[in-house]
């Protein structure tokens, strides 16, 4: 029957027990009712000559009963032992004995003893098991099939997720011997070659900890630990059960693993857009006003409240906002930046609040998550504030106001966790003056608010930046460059820079690149850098007609033109500069 795919076996009594011990499959004993025994004994009731019972204890106790019940007197042999250790002969010489001290006429049992025991001419009635009892024994054999399968699915479901979890995991029992254990555990542990399973813990592995914990039953969490010169980043746990404590378990994953894992994420954020390059320790200046900022900044990095950055373009607005994302509470979050200046209000609303299936002609099947959800537990930056349609202005105050968005075609609200920083070069209470901003959106940006300056405002930084981007360039490219002409430099410092630093940077790109060919020349900076041609040609062209203000201003233009030069020397120290010309710091800073 088992090798026939047989689940369950149903018996009775001693056959039952019997089959027991020699299948592995469940056995369902048919219970002996009362009904089954009333049956047998109910024609005795009257009759002063006792019944003689044999048979096992659960047999024999059920006669008993019913026989006084009904008033029978019985006689009883029970069986102890298993079928292949009972002695038959001697159950029935003890049953023959009965008979003959007591008279008995009639002896019920079950069809294992009755089948084995030899009484001569005395009556023997078997107790036959009802319909009721069979049905029962097969509702409880269904039933325990069906017990059996489920255990046997959680058991498989458990394997497979042990096996397929990235976290080694290995447990014991109270008694400190492993219980559960997944390759990757065994891999980590290196013991994968052994058959761990009811194996003392200590004897394979000295320093888990696990044995503190099912000493202590207190857990430890995300705990560093070293096991055979592997490091690790653990949690161990009691398990408790009604109060007590009956093992312990530990999941660990090592810590180069989640290195690795940590940073093909950032990777794979880098690649999208959605995480920052810069910090506070990439914002270069030496002027005191940046750094004023910078300290502001960090402040505001400790808040969530929306930042507003003002500058011009090319000042660096964005490398402020990503420091302060980076610096901030969400700094392992997103950061997602969208130019609003740069995609008509269209596009601009479907990439920032997306949209669903069928939302307008060209829709991606299955809809697609628009920016501020993409930016959930992280910063949105939002360059160019002041340059979107009133249409796409409306939805955006509604996420500073209800951090909630709407999807394009759908009518259900989405929550979001962002922080917000927008940025701009227009002066935006002129942009409400004049309609195109609304007023309710400005309040809500102008809660924190950063004011780069521009880099013509920064004369000290101008050497500095120039010098960094001149380095920059030339690992780059491949130059070698002992220095950058001081004539560039004076040049550079005259020029009021409309790009700022972009601008700077550009230009310090193609100083580098031509200085490979020639170092000298005035007018070789009209080929490196064209767009100082204009401002070059008016300074040596400027018209001579009011001689006082001419020697004024070439007499301070000698001075702006010595302290650069000196500047130059000094690599932008202007303490250094100050003690060399004879004069304080604020001298210095009033000529620059």
């Amino acid at each position: 029957a088992v090798k026939n795919g047989t689940r369950a076996l149903i018996s009775r009594g001693g056959t039952a027990a019997m089959i027991r011990q020699h299948i592995e499959i469940p056995v369902v004993e048919i219970k002996v009712t009362g009904y089954d025994v009333l049956r047998v004994l109910a024609p005795e009731c009257g009759h002063s000559t006792p019944v003689g019972v044999v048979g096992y204890r659960n047999v024999v106790e059920g006669c008993q009963r019913a026989a006084e019940m009904l008033g029978i007197p019985t006689k009883e042999v029970i069986i102890e032992t298993s079928p292949e250790q009972v002695d038959w002969q001697n159950i029935q010489s003890r049953m023959q004995s009965f008979i003959e001290s007591y008279g008995i006429r009639l002896v019920v049992g079950d069809s294992l003893v009755l089948g084995r025991v030899r009484l001569g001419d005395v009556n023997v009635r078997l107790i036959a098991s009802g319909e009721e009892a069979i049905l029962q024994a097969y509702e409880e054999a269904t039933h325990l099939i069906r017990v059996i399968d489920e255990e046997k699915k959680q058991t498989e479901q458990f394997r497979v997720v042990l096996d397929f979890v990235h976290d080694g995991v290995i447990a014991i029992n109270e008694t400190g011997h492993i219980t559960v254990i997944n390759p990757v555990a065994s891999e980590i542990l290196g013991i994968h070659n052994i058959d761990v399973i009811g194996k003392p813990l200590r004897q394979l592995i000295r320093n888990t900890r696990l044995d503190k914990v099912l000493q202590s039953g207190v857990a430890e969490i995300d705990q560093l630990h070293r096991l055979k010169n592997t490091r690790i980043v653990t949690n161990r746990v009691p398990i408790v059960v009604n109060g007590r404590i009956h093992g312990a378990v530990a999941t660990f994953q090592e810590v180069k693993k989640l290195q690795d894992a940590e940073q093909k994420i950032r990777q794979d954020l880098y690649a999208k857009g959605l995480t920052t390059k810069y910090t506070f320790r990439d914002i270069l200046s030496g002027d005191e006003r940046i750094r004023r900022l910078i300290r502001l900044a960090k402040e505001y990095a400790r808040t969530n409240a929306t930042v507003l950055v003002q500058g011009e373009s090319g000042t660096g607005k964005e490398l402020f906002a990503q420091a302060i994302h980076a610096a901030g509470t969400r700094s392992r979050g997103p950061f997602v930046a969208v130019n609003c200046s740069a995609l008509p209000p269209n596009l601009l609303e479907s990439e920032l609040f997306g949209y669903v299936e069928g939302a307008f002609t060209g829709a991606k099947k299955g809809g697609k998550p628009g920016l501020f959800e993409l930016a959930h537990g992280g910063t949105v930056f939002l360059d160019e504030i002041g340059d979107m349609d009133k249409g796409v202005q409306a939805r955006i105050l509604r996420v500073l106001e209800e951090r909630q968005v709407m999807r394009i075609g759908s009518d259900s609200f989405i929550p979001v966790d962002i922080r917000v920083i927008a940025a701009t070069h227009a002066d935006l209470a002129s942009h409400v003056q004049s309609g195109s901003l609304r007023l309710d959106l400005f309040y809500r940006l102008n809660v924190l608010t950063l004011n780069v300056p521009p880099l013509r405002e920064r004369q000290g930084d101008i050497f500095m930046l120039a010098r960094y981007f001149a380095q920059r360039y030339c690992h780059e490219h491949g130059k070698r460059i002992e220095d950058i002409p001081a004539d560039i430099f004076d040049v550079l410092a005259k020029y009021h820079w409309p790009g700022n630093i972009r601008q700077l940077k550009n230009v310090m790109e193609r100083v580098v690149l031509f200085c490979g060919h020639r170092t000298s020349g005035r007018w070789d900076l009209e080929l490196m850098i064209p767009e100082l041609r204009i401002e070059m040609v008016q300074q040596d062209m400027q018209p001579v007609a009011d001689a006082d203000r001419i020697l004024g201003d070439s007499l301070e233009e000698i001075k702006r033109g010595a302290v650069r030069r000196v500047l130059w020397e000094e690599k932008g120290n202007k303490t250094k500069a100050a003690k060399r010309l004879g004069v304080d710091r604020s001298t210095i800073e009033r000529l620059m």
